[in-house]
């Protein structure tokens, strides 16, 4: 999600920063109130309940009726309590670190699934799923939600890519869309190029500072990895720690060369946040932008009929690669109900809730049956709809998970300071030699 600055999810653009989620009770639903107290449940007893500790309230007004409905299957209440994404992370750290038993569920973003089990903050919860019923999960999201052999997060939904473009830039350009089949998408080199002939055309001074291509998160691992994983290269070796010889081979090299030639060319302007990227894109500033399908309300809000879709771009004889990857679940080591955290964890991952959840809240399911249904919908001239039928294939098809290290912060912050120093003219192997030195002294503490 979004995909954040730390961990992308899809929903992250949706928070409202620095304040509490708190959201009115529904038919005696779960609800939050200042300060994570709870301050409603869903229907059940009270002598049997769990307490889950979720980021934002954007899930709440699907949760009610999907909460309540586990309860009347199981007898469970649920009580939900909601926190910003700015606080989430540091609270779940508090609590669990602290050895707190106060939740019984916590929402676990994806990269930290690692981390957490590292540090012994989580329950494995392979004997809550059976071997078909974990061949259910897209293999991504199950890769990334184990750890040593051991699944320790369940994946809730996850997350893709798809190039968007703004359909007035390019009729003032006079240049043809781009096709929305995947089949038809576009080589990186390809991309470069569209993207500089509408740059020119609209802009041929550059005073309307007008980029012909952006990623949505310039900069960040999530969807900046997609170039080096294109190539056939890892983000990370199988030890989940190994960098030597990984960042800084011939096809990351490669990749970020390519990567910062938009900048060198002046496709991609720089001096531009990642945060400002959407906003531009949609006030009609950047002609193409590789974005996460959370994008497309905004894109409604302003009119969908000024802009378009195609699949991610790729390298030239080579298999594309996509980021993916989005929120779990996990039940923290000092639960005080973990049978009952893990019977409303399989509700939400393989069972009724799941269905209910992703039949109508605006993200990517993370099983085969849910992305599939997606994909293979009939083709209609709904915007959303096509729009999620690319991102259903990628998630199938090409999608590759972020890497799956107890370090992932440290490996982001550096990662990610690398690609800024690279698109700013940083000669690229110093950059990536850099990053190895860094994240091999980083990594230390991790290994046991």
């Amino acid at each position: 999600m979004k995909a954040s600055s730390v961990w992308p999810s899809v929903l992250a653009l949706l928070v409202l920063a620095g304040m509490l989620c708190s959201c009115s009770a529904k038919d005696g639903g779960g609800t939050s109130a200042p300060g994570g107290e709870s301050s409603g449940q869903s229907k059940g007893s009270q002598e049997k309940a769990i307490t889950c500790m979720f980021y934002s309230d954007v899930w709440a007004d699907y949760l009610y009726e999907i909460n309540d409905a586990f309860t009347g299957e199981s007898g469970i209440a649920v009580n939900m309590e909601y926190y910003p994404f700015d606080q989430f992370f540091e609270l779940v750290e508090v609590k669990l670190s602290s050895g707190s038993s106060d939740y019984d569920v916590i929402h676990v973003d994806v990269p930290m699934v690692a981390a957490y089990a590292n540090r012994d903050y989580i329950l494995p919860m392979d004997e809550y799923y059976s071997d078909e019923e974990k061949e259910m999960f897209l293999e991504s999201a199950l890769t990334a939600g184990t750890w040593d052999g051991k699944l320790m997060a369940p994946p809730m939904e996850t997350s893709s890519q798809v190039l968007f473009y703004n359909r007035d830039l390019l009729d003032q350009a006079g240049v043809a869309y781009p096709s929305a089949k995947v089949e038809d998408r576009m080589t990186y080199e390809q991309l470069y190029s569209l993207a500089e002939q509408v740059q020119k055309a609209v802009d041929p001074d550059g005073t309307k500072s007008i980029s012909g291509f952006m990623f949505e998160q310039i900069n960040r691992p999530y969807q900046i990895l997609a170039m080096p994983n294109a190539l056939g290269a890892p983000s990370i070796g199988e030890d989940g720690f190994t960098v030597e010889g990984v960042l800084n081979s011939d096809p990351w090299i490669q990749a970020m060369t390519v990567y910062q030639e938009a900048f060198e060319r002046r496709i991609s302007l720089r001096g531009i946040s990642a945060d400002e990227v959407p906003s531009l894109f949609s006030s009609g500033k950047v002609a193409f932008m590789v974005g996460g399908t959370w994008v497309v309300d905004t894109l409604k809000e302003i009119g969908i009929e000024h802009f378009g879709f195609a699949a991610h771009p790729y390298f030239e004889g080579h298999d594309p690669a996509t980021p993916t990857g989005s929120w779990h679940y996990g039940i923290p080591k000092n639960a005080k109900n973990p049978g009952d955290a893990a019977a409303f964890i399989r509700y939400m991952t393989i069972g009724g809730g799941h269905d209910m959840l992703m039949s109508g809240f605006p993200a990517l399911p993370a099983t085969y049956r849910n992305l599939k249904r997606i994909e293979e919908a009939e083709q209609t001239d709904d915007f959303t709809g096509n729009v999620m039928k690319i991102a259903a294939y990628e998630a199938l098809n090409t999608g590759v998970p972020r890497p799956v290290t107890p370090g992932y912060t440290e490996y982001e912050n550096v990662v990610g300071a690398a690609m800024e120093d690279i698109s700013n003219g940083a000669d690229v192997t110093e950059a990536l030699n850099g990053a190895v030195d860094q994240l091999n002294s980083a990594f230390q503490k991790y290994k046991k």
